[in-house]
């Protein structure tokens, strides 16, 4: 987060001539708050948009950020334009990679995280249910976290069992999950 790091980076990402260049430089300027670390995320939308697998890197390095406002990031993510719920490699990108490879952040004492993706579970249960437990496979270690963690992972749990009209799929990962 230091001056020379956030410099160096934002002169990586611009001077890169490969997107993994462009890439690795992103990782690095997704932690920190800095006007530059916005804008080459919005060049490098700008740049990739039409590339269905590089745009899901977008999504995915973003939802990995380990900045205190990660939450809310991906909540303004799945309201973007470029994703859809329908879309099951863009639901692996964010709300997968937030929930999965951001454990910091996923896993915040305020439980968010964790309403966030029984949110998510739950809409796209009716849509595509085979996604929707592979993500809610994320609650199953529940039990392995300090109380008030598994406190908030059981209530969603529930909350999401207790859901009508819950498909075969989701409700199996999450029966199970609850009775270990």
């Amino acid at each position: 987060g230091s001056e020379e790091a956030v410099a160096a980076a934002h002169a990586q990402y611009h001077g890169a001539d490969n997107m993994t260049d462009a890439q690795a430089a992103l990782f690095v300027l997704a932690d920190v708050e800095d006007p530059r670390r916005d804008e080459a995320f919005a060049h490098f939308h700008a740049r990739f948009r039409h590339d269905p697998l590089v745009l899901d890197k977008w999504f995915t390095i973003q939802a990995t950020s380990s900045r205190s406002d990660a939450l809310d990031r991906v909540r303004e993510l799945a309201r973007h334009p470029d994703f859809q719920l329908t879309n099951p490699n863009r639901v692996r990108a964010l709300v997968g990679a937030f929930s999965s490879a951001n454990g910091v952040r996923f896993h915040d004492r305020s439980g968010g995280g964790y309403a966030f993706l029984a949110d998510v579970v739950l809409e796209l249960d009716g849509k595509n249910p085979q996604v929707a437990s592979r993500l809610v496979s994320a609650f199953n270690d529940w039990r392995r976290y300090d109380e008030a963690r598994q406190m908030r992972l059981q209530a969603e749990l529930q909350r999401i069992a207790g859901h009508a009209g819950l498909s075969k799929d989701v409700y199996e990962i999450v029966s199970r999950a609850l009775s270990r």
